[in-house]
This record gives C-alpha cells, sequence and structure tokens, in this order.
C-alpha cells in the first residue's frame, strides 16, 4: 500500500513538474535591422527593438505593388568563443506557403498562435498593394522553445526575394543565456 501510495505521489510531483516547466534561459536581442534593398517595391518599411532582455520587437511596411509570390531565404548561424561564425541552417522557401503555414496545427503552433495575435499579415499570398501590414509588440519567450539547447551567440540572416531578386533584408542577432 505504501509503495502504491508513494508511487501516486511521484507521478503527481512529476505532472506538475513537467506541466509548469519553464526553459532556465533567457532570449537577448542585441540588434534588430531591416532595409528595403528595393525601395521602388516598398513605401514604408520600419523595424523596432522595444527590449533587449525578453525581447519585444515590432515592424510595419507597405508595398508599392500587390505581391502574388515570394521567397524566404534565411541563413541560422552561431558564434563559437573564438567568434568564429557557424552555419547551423540555409533555408529557403515559397514566403505564400509559409504564411499559410503559420495557420496550421504544426510543432510551431504555440509560437505561430501568439504571433497571430500580434499581426495582421495575410494567411497567404497576395499580399497586397498600399495596405498597412504590421508587426505589433511580439515577445519573445524562452518556454516557447526547446529546452537544453546550448548557450550561444547567434545571428538570422533572411532575405526577400521575388523573381530571384532581393528586396528585403532582415538580420537579428541575440544571445541565449543560462540564468545560473
Amino acid at each position: 500500500m505504501f509503495v502504491r501510495v508513494a508511487l501516486c505521489f511521484f507521478i503527481l510531483i512529476l505532472r506538475l513538474e513537467l506541466g509548469h516547466a519553464r526553459n532556465n534561459y533567457e532570449i537577448i536581442m542585441n540588434n534588430l535591422k531591416c532595409r528595403a534593398v528595393k525601395p521602388s517595391a516598398i513605401t514604408e518599411m520600419t523595424c523596432i527593438l522595444h527590449r533587449k532582455r525578453i525581447p519585444i520587437v515590432a515592424g510595419r511596411f507597405i508595398l508599392n505593388e500587390t505581391f502574388h509570390q515570394f521567397d524566404i531565404h534565411s541563413e541560422f548561424d552561431l558564434f563559437k568563443k573564438d567568434n568564429t561564425r557557424m552555419n547551423v541552417a540555409e533555408l529557403k522557401m515559397d514566403g505564400c506557403k509559409y504564411l499559410s503555414s503559420m495557420y496550421e496545427n504544426n510543432i510551431l503552433g504555440k509560437l505561430f498562435r501568439r504571433f497571430r495575435k500580434a499581426t495582421n499579415l495575410p494567411s497567404g499570398c497576395p499580399i497586397l498593394k498600399g495596405k498597412l501590414y504590421e508587426i505589433r509588440n511580439y515577445t519573445f519567450r524562452s518556454d516557447e522553445y526547446p529546452p537544453n539547447v546550448p548557450q550561444a551567440k547567434w545571428q538570422v540572416r533572411t532575405r526577400l526575394l521575388r523573381r530571384e531578386e532581393v528586396f528585403v533584408e532582415i538580420l537579428l542577432e541575440g544571445e541565449l543565456v543560462y540564468n545560473t
């Protein structure tokens, strides 16, 4: 009987711990830049980093023409202790399909559900000419990312292309720091 009670208590404690698990690290964003490479395609483009620790970002843009198709090219790099760059991932994807995937149930569902609340981006193409699109005060939360990731400095460089021509560049630089 004691073993059964002890086992039930252990399972209850384990469920409580797993149910409220938070990552023991913070995401710090040191830099956010966006640039219209082809200004004739974009009327307005702004990116703002409101807070570095538990980062809050905002952005807005207005297009000069309707986009029925675009591509996203992203490179994710980590920096070693000697400050050399190590490329971790290079992604090339259809931007319209990426927008629609934010509205599906996927592995990043929790993150995308919160992101959708902070933006008025469409759920696919077209992206309309003359409409103001915004990301309003999106907060990066460490509990939405995998546990046990290594402490590191990182950089994400993203280019948005249309017909193989770059029209926007976005740069995110930050670090992941464990709370000790």
